[in-house]
């Protein structure tokens, strides 16, 4: 018999105080003293300070949101677990929801800087790791992925740093977010230990989910995001917080896929979740129709196929009729010469049959077919460099030199972005890494792939093991979707599709391990307590 996941919850409901809520309510000095600043002095001051000086105080105000939204997400994401597992799940969270403007916020001044989110996920895996060493060094992907995390840095950083200087420390953050894939094994294996990992694991799932959907929903509103969010210097150019919706297309497709193989993760009062149907049918719209994504649509054609594959059928007839609902939107928005921009073009039936048959690289729009042979010459290049000798074969021309000849349009001075990286994560690897880093780095991804296909595929109840095999399949669903799209996409080089793929990879894999029983959890005979 197979062990089971454990489903003890981390919240008790506690008892109130004896003698009732309350037998009579009395009111300090220090209490009006506390309400007479809040309520008056503050926004007397605040309305001051306003008009004397509105851009600083709008300024504030900007922070003040951000540093909300973070300390709520601290605050919520998983309960009463410890606060080094709060900081790596919030700072999982900041990456896939906010993407590409959270991952540009740092820390630190002149130049010492480090970057928040893996700033905060170093800090969780300090006291993450001697907790769960135990479990952890039973797990073969946990020992290849520090040697590939080590390899890299001691063969390339010094000589990268030397001639290229800060490129280097760049390029090789690729690497360094192979933490994110420690993070998901280490807090997965914490709340095993702790037994109450079914609990965090459903929170944590839940607030990406919803917040994802809903931040994805304001895609229409980016431009507008962006010019009142706060903004941080990057490595070329000015970055906001706010308003960027790299990852809100991979969001609105995982929600779809816990819909049906994880319902559990969402309200069950029919009020909340018919008002959620609408929701997340809304921001796949969104997603799909202003993204204008080859790879996208891809993935919308497939994603029928392989909830049905995990037994799923019903989840296939309905996301078809998802397919179909799109195409007739696109259709009517052409029929009725309704105007609305997308990422490319204008939204129509006949401009996204354009985009999909431009993959081809000679059919359909122009744009688009140049962006495939761009793509096809950038790999050459690529693949050029790194077969020039035998050294740059086993071990990669390393990280400081661009991949590519090409600048992007962009930077605040209008002279253009490099473009680094050949937009094809396996290629960069090789290239990057040589034999011996990509050989490394495959395991690390594909071993958990595997894990969680076979687990979605075991023969037991759906509630059995914490509702074990609608997790396995979600979780494959979501590496396969950024893998399939890591092949033409830049994914593994963007810290906020790594973080969601190496986390996701790192607790999908322990949990399979736990279930076959593959791993050992401290007393207990063999499997989860």
């Amino acid at each position: 018999m197979k062990p089971a996941l454990s489903t003890r919850l981390p919240w008790q409901r506690s008892p109130l105080a004896s003698g009732g809520l309350a037998s009579r309510v009395s009111v300090s000095r220090f209490d009006l003293g506390l309400i007479f600043f809040l309520a008056i002095i503050v926004p007397a001051g605040l309305n001051y300070w306003l008009v004397i000086n509105p851009f600083t105080v709008l300024m504030v105000l900007r922070w003040a949101v951000v540093v909300g939204l973070l300390l709520l997400a601290f605050q919520m994401v998983a309960g009463s677990s410890p606060w080094y597992v709060r900081l790596a799940l919030s700072m999982i969270l900041g990456q896939v929801i906010f993407n590409y403007g959270f991952t540009n916020i740092v820390v630190g001044g002149g130049g010492i800087k480090f970057t928040l989110a893996e700033l905060g996920v170093l800090i969780a895996l300090f006291f993450l790791l001697p907790k769960t060493f135990v479990v952890l060094k039973q797990v073969p992907a946990f020992w290849v992925c520090l040697v590939a995390l080590i390899v890299p840095p001691l063969i390339h950083l010094y000589p990268g740093i030397k001639t290229y200087g800060m490129s280097a420390l760049r390029d090789i953050l690729s690497v360094v977010d192979l933490i994110y894939f420690l993070a998901g094994l280490s807090v997965a294996a914490c709340g095993l230990m702790m037994g109450s990992w079914l609990a965090w694991r459903a929170r944590f799932i839940r607030i990406w989910m919803i917040a994802g959907v809903l931040y994805g929903c304001l895609a229409p509103f980016a431009m507008e995001l962006q010019a009142i969010s706060p903004a941080f210097q990057s490595y070329q150019q000015t970055i906001p917080v706010v308003g960027w919706m790299l990852t809100a297309s991979v969001n609105a497709l995982a929600a779809i896929s816990a819909w049906y193989a994880i319902p559990w993760a969402y309200p069950q009062a029919k009020w909340l979740r018919y008002p959620l149907v609408a929701l997340i049918m809304i921001g796949t719209l969104v997603a799909v129709g202003l993204t204008q994504s080859r790879n996208l649509y891809g993935m919308v054609l497939l994603l029928p196929f392989v909830l049905a594959f995990f037994g799923y059928r019903k989840a296939f007839t309905a996301t078809i009729a998802g397919v179909v609902i799109l195409v007739a939107a696109l259709g009517l928005l052409e029929v009725f010469s309704v105007k609305v921009s997308g990422r490319i073009s204008e939204l129509t039936l006949s401009a996204a049959v354009d985009r999909f048959l431009s993959v081809s690289g000679k059919h359909g729009d122009e744009a688009g077919a140049h962006g495939v042979n761009q793509r096809l010459d950038w790999w050459a290049s690529s693949l050029g460099k790194w077969s020039a000798n035998p050294e740059t074969i086993m071990l990669g021309v390393g990280y400081g030199p661009p991949l590519t000849n090409f600048r992007a349009p962009g930077g605040d001075y209008g002279e253009g972005v490099v473009v680094r990286e050949p937009h094809n994560s396996f290629i960069s690897s090789l290239s990057r890494g040589g034999v011996v880093y990509f050989s490394l780095w495959m395991y690390v991804i594909l071993v958990p792939l595997v894990a969680a296909a076979k687990g979605a595929r075991l023969r037991m109840p759906l509630q059995a093991n914490g509702h074990y095999r609608g997790v396995a399949a979600w979780c494959f669903i979501i590496m396969l979707m950024l893998l399939v799209q890591s092949l033409s996409e830049p994914h593994f080089e963007t810290p906020s599709f790594a973080a969601m793929y190496y986390f996701v990879a790192g607790f999908a894999l322990i949990e399979y391990l736990v279930v076959v029983g593959r791993i050992k959890l401290p007393g207990t005979s063999g499997g989860a307590p």
